[in-house]
């Protein structure tokens, strides 16, 4: 059993539930299509990244309401993912790590399939929506197709299958190379697949008399880069520029404890034991990520027009998302923290881009809204169906997310990060103010001019950085 002080609260939210959250019939509610990327950062065309091709993403989010400032609560997948379907803060104790589980830490928590499916819902998830397969909520859907095991890693060349079946075999050596491009068929690849048996759900969710809520979670661009030749082909590798803060400059008081360790980027060949990359690779590293967002964009294009040919846009509510940032998060930097939001909804009567500060915790409760179901009582986030409906909405105005022991608040252009040891002393502080600063090479935690502001956002931190949970 869990607690949470928020749960006292959260019943009195339920209780308001706004107009448009109230039970309506299954001809009234809209159907929910979620739709979770891997390790897709906001590297698109359509957030101003113009040397990246994603003109399927790009010409819907046009459609769309897109969030300019939509943060993750914890940059790993598991956590991510755990606090996203159960719309709880990952926090000290519990929903932390990569095999984070519902079923383990919050194991009394509505997931968000529970709570469409008692709302008369189809439920069905495809791909990776879990990291864990096993874990006991899973029995909510009514249609899974899970990742088969090995298969996220999708390989198809010789060499990439020898070295991964090696490592199984022996449990020793590497994976298998950080990318790989070949003239291999589409269909061949598990997101292709994970698209297809999507268009084939609508097809027949079309004929049903229930709504659904349909989650379809890609692999890419996760780790490693596998994509079929064409996609690669689409980038110059000698147009590929680094990041002028590739190499951290010296003197910008950056923790160590704040920075990757690259801990899942060594566990593939090709990658150095220690030490930063060489440019070359590094070059290699963003061309495989860049090819694979173009790959993943197709596989989203053909089911968006799908949906539209089948007239179901008119009716479902789409939401966009990738899980964190980028390749190796583990980090609580604004990289790993700053994440891709794009909804489109029947509410939108007039697409738009917003720079409200927005979390992941926001989406389950925004879903409920769109859907006009009750919302579990133990959801923590605030829903986004009003800055759907109108560009003068605001938002709480901040987000908290976390890596290991240390929280970051956001609110405005600061990003506040502290690292409190097991008796809640703080034991190291960052700030960055991306008025300035917003690649954040520097932390200015210790200038005296930052003092006052540094001692309000600590007071909103604490306050607001969810409780811890006892078992």
């Amino acid at each position: 059993m869990y607690k949470r002080n928020l749960i006292l609260t959260g019943l009195a939210v339920t209780a308001s539930i706004n107009v448009w959250s109230q039970q309506k019939t299954n001809h009234d509610r809209q159907n929910i299509l979620f739709i979770v990327c891997d390790d897709l950062r906001p590297e698109l065309g359509c957030y101003g990244r113009k040397q990246i091709k994603s003109p399927n993403i790009d010409r819907w989010a046009t459609q769309s309401v897109l969030f300019d400032r939509a943060y993750c609560n914890i940059a790993v997948s598991g956590a991510s993912r755990a606090s996203l379907l159960t719309g709880l803060r990952p926090t000290k104790n519990l929903l932390q790590t990569w095999n984070a589980r519902t079923d383990v830490d919050v194991p009394d928590a509505v997931t968000i399939q529970k709570c469409f499916r008692d709302a008369g819902y189809i439920t069905i998830a495809n791909g990776k929506i879990y990291h864990h397969q096993d874990e006991a909520s899973m029995k909510y859907w009514d249609d899974v197709m899970p990742p088969v095991p090995g298969t996220a890693m999708g390989y198809h060349s010789d060499e990439n299958l020898a070295l991964m079946q090696k490592q199984q075999k022996t449990g020793k050596g590497r994976r298998g190379y950080f990318y790989e491009h070949g003239d291999f068929p589409e269909k061949d690849y598990l997101d292709w697949q994970i698209a297809d048996k999507s268009i084939q759900d609508l097809k027949k969710l079309k004929k049903q008399e229930k709504p659904f809520f349909l989650a379809v979670g890609f692999i890419r661009p996760h780790l490693p880069f596998v994509v079929p030749q064409k996609y690669w082909d689409m980038y110059d590798h000698s147009e590929i520029e680094i990041p002028e803060n590739y190499i951290l400059k010296s003197g910008n008081n950056i923790p160590e404890r704040a920075l990757t360790n690259w801990s899942e980027l060594r566990a593939y060949s090709g990658i150095p034991e220690q030490g930063p990359l060489d440019e070359e690779t590094a070059k290699l590293m963003i061309h495989g990520y860049y090819a694979s967002v173009s790959f993943v964009d197709a596989q989203i294009g053909r089911l968006l027009k799908t949906l539209e040919e089948e007239g179901l846009d008119k009716n479902t509510t789409v939401v966009l998302i990738g899980d964190h940032g980028t390749w190796c998060k583990h980090s609580i930097m604004n990289t790993c923290l700053h994440s891709t939001l794009i909804i489109n909804s029947p509410e939108i009567k007039t697409p738009h881009r917003c720079e409200q500060i927005v979390e992941f915790v926001d989406l389950y409760p925004t879903m409920c809204d769109a859907a006009g179901i009750e919302r579990p009582a133990q959801l923590e986030g605030t829903s986004l169906l009003p800055l759907l409906k109108s560009p003068e909405a605001k938002t709480k105005g901040y987000g908290v997310s976390r890596w290991a022991n240390g929280f970051t608040f956001i609110q405005d252009q600061y990003f506040y990060t502290e690292w409190r040891d097991k008796d809640e002393r703080i034991i190291e502080r960052m700030l960055f103010d991306h008025s300035n600063d917003g690649d954040e090479n520097y932390n200015v935690a210790g200038k005296e001019e930052n003092k006052a502001i540094i001692e309000e956002l600590s007071k909103k931190l604490l306050e607001n950085r969810g409780d811890n949970y006892e078992k």
